[in-house]
């Protein structure tokens, strides 16, 4: 069979009137495939789309964006917010509160409540007006690993096929893939109509 004849079966295989929309599966190599009858080999499948859309005969239509594994290209990519110091993702968020009089900051569960406000747990001086007293600087995360505290975790990445770990800087290498929805064109159709006729 010619190149143009696989092109043409490969054309006749696409919905008429519809999207081929891809299905998304973990387990496949791409993290999706097509389901078009009597199309196997998805490898194959995705090639003959493009070249269906470079001849004109279909277009295609954006569906999402696949983050891929820097070292083994896996779409099986965990993405997570991670420690700025020790990279671990064991992190607890927390409302933090400040005492303006000692500076200290920390979670409003480590202030005492009393009757009166709230009990310092550096100087034990009773706080009891917010905006007066002490503020509450919003939301904290404290590592379960090292102890660190911070304001804004890091985007780190573990692949679950090859195990690579990447901080936000390994992050930067990450690969993308496109995932597309194909459909027929009016030019696709009228080469159809000519192949039938």
């Amino acid at each position: 069979m010619s190149d143009d004849q696989q092109l043409l079966e490969t054309l006749a295989l696409l919905p008429a009137d519809a999207l081929l929309e891809p299905i998304w599966n973990y387990s496949s190599p791409r993290g999706f495939y097509y389901s078009v009858p009597h199309a196997k080999d998805q490898e194959r499948l995705a090639a003959d789309l493009e070249r269906l859309v470079a001849a004109g005969f279909a277009e295609r239509v954006f569906v999402d964006r696949i983050s891929l594994c820097p070292n083994c290209s896996s779409h099986t990519l965990n993405v997570r917010e991670i420690c700025l110091s020790c990279g671990s993702s064991n992190l607890e968020q927390f409302k933090a509160l400040f005492h303006f009089r000692c500076g200290y900051v920390g979670p409003d569960a480590s202030f005492g409540v009393e009757p009166g406000g709230l009990r310092c747990p550096k100087c034990h001086r009773l706080l009891a007006d917010l905006g007066t007293d002490y503020d509450s600087p919003g939301t904290f995360f404290r590592c379960g690993a090292c102890a660190a505290q911070f304001q804004t975790p890091e985007i780190g990445g573990r692949c679950l096929s090859c195990g690579g770990k990447f901080d936000q800087h390994g992050m930067q290498n990450v690969q993308e893939r496109d995932v597309f929805a194909y459909r027929i064109t009016e030019l696709g159709k009228n080469a159809l109509a000519k192949r039938a006729g």
